[in-house]
Parts: structure tokens; sequence; C-alpha cells
């Protein structure tokens, strides 16, 4: 089976259409999400409405749960604050209901879904270092784990001596004694430099991740997120990747 991972979509529809349009050119079998389909971005309810239609299972973020008043903004940027108030007062009572029914966690096909880490999942954990991804892989049982949160790419590697490694190919083979956890980066809001949106590719028949990259109309979501009256600097780091 081929399931296209996205994350952090952040209500960024022409993003997510590009994405979109190239799952539908590889073909792939089923979409899985990571969360964070709102957040920063001008169009929460149509990237809800699109996730809750093609996404076979979603996993709660941070900016999800902020927008139901569920977590701790204070701790949010003045930028993301600033998008947060705006999107729940814009998002429609049916979008509310499908974010607040996204688990925290989820198995799909012998992997674990997760926004951030399985390490305290309701306090959204990043895994940055290697020793973030060694206390993950101790919560979690299967050989793989997906992430987001950090909205840059990037594979850990844990082999059978216990040493944990950081893979950045494009695409990764994955061998059968050792376990994973994959960033597969973010559709609406990539921070590393590269202002393509971000999502990946797993192969179950392959035993494979492939990261995909895809050019899409950023000047189109910058001027929504203006027009929205959102902060400036969340469209101008679309441009550059950050």
């Amino acid at each position: 089976m081929l399931v296209a991972v996205i994350s952090d979509i952040h209500a960024n529809l022409e993003a997510l259409e590009a994405v979109l349009e190239d799952i539908d050119r590889v073909g792939a079998d089923t979409v899985v999400c990571l969360g964070d389909v709102v957040g920063y971005g001008p169009d929460p309810n149509p990237c809800t409405e699109v996730v809750s239609k093609i996404a076979f299972a979603c996993v709660a973020g941070n900016h999800d749960y902020a927008a139901l008043g569920l977590t701790d903004i204070t701790v949010f940027n003045i930028y993301a604050r600033e998008a947060v108030l705006w999107t729940r007062s814009v998002l429609t009572e049916a979008n509310r209901d499908y974010l607040r029914r996204c688990p925290l966690e989820d198995a799909f096909l012998g992997g674990w879904l997760v926004h951030g880490s399985p390490v305290e999942p309701e306090e959204w954990n990043y895994i940055l270092s290697v020793g973030d991804a060694r206390r993950a892989f101790e919560r979690f049982d299967q050989a793989l784990c997906f992430v987001g949160h950090s909205h840059v790419p990037g594979v850990f590697d844990l082999d059978p001596r216990g040493f944990v490694d950081v893979l950045q190919a494009a695409k990764v083979s994955f061998e059968t004694d050792h376990r994973y956890i994959v960033n597969v980066g973010s559709v609406g809001q990539p921070r590393d430099w590269d202002p393509r949106a971000a999502y990946g590719l797993w192969d179950t028949e392959e035993n494979s991740f492939e990261l995909r990259r895809l050019a899409y109309d950023v000047q189109t979501t910058q001027r929504k997120i203006l027009a929205a009256g959102l902060p400036e600097f969340l469209a101008t780091r679309l441009a550059i990747g950050q």
C-alpha cells in the first residue's frame, strides 16, 4: 500500500491543493494526517473540510487544540496567538467538531501516528535531537512512528545495537531490524529554508519512505493572509521556508 502522510497544513489551501494533486499523480492508496490542519494560515475551514474528506486517519496538533481552546496559548509567540484567536473567530462548528474528534495518537498499518512526540503527546514535545528521539523510541512499540510539529523533515534510525542515527536522505529504505521516527515536514509552512510544500510517501510493500517537495502558489496564500488581517510576518516567511 502507498500511504501519503501529510502534516502541518496550517490553513494553507494552495499548498494543500498542490500536495493533493501530487498524491493523485503518484497513485497513493490512502492519506493520513499528523495534525495542525489549522493555525497561521487564511483558510482553516476549507483545509479542515478537505482533510475530513480525504484522510483515513488524522491526529490532533497543538494549533488544532488551540483553535478549540483546549491548550494554553500563552506559550505561543505573538504571531501564533493572533492567528489562533482569528481562527477561533472563523472556524465553523462542523469543523470544530471534526478537529475535536481527532485523537492525540493513533495506530495505522503497524505504524504509530502522533503530531509532536509519543512522549506526553498532550505536552506537544518536539523531537529535534538524538536524545529526544531516544526517549521517544521508548514510548511506542511499532517499528515506525510518523511525526510533524517541527516543520523540518528528517528520519531518526534506531539500530539493533541501540545506536540512534539521523538520516537526511530524500528516500529511505527501512531495514527490518531497525526502528524509525519519520518527520514528514510541513505542507503549509516549511521551516527548513525550502519554501516548497513537503509531505511523505510510505510504501508498505517496499518498506520505504520518500519525502516529496512541491512548489505552490505562495503569492496567493500571502495575499489571503494579509487580506484576513493576519500578521505580515506569517506571509513573508512562506517565501523563504522559515
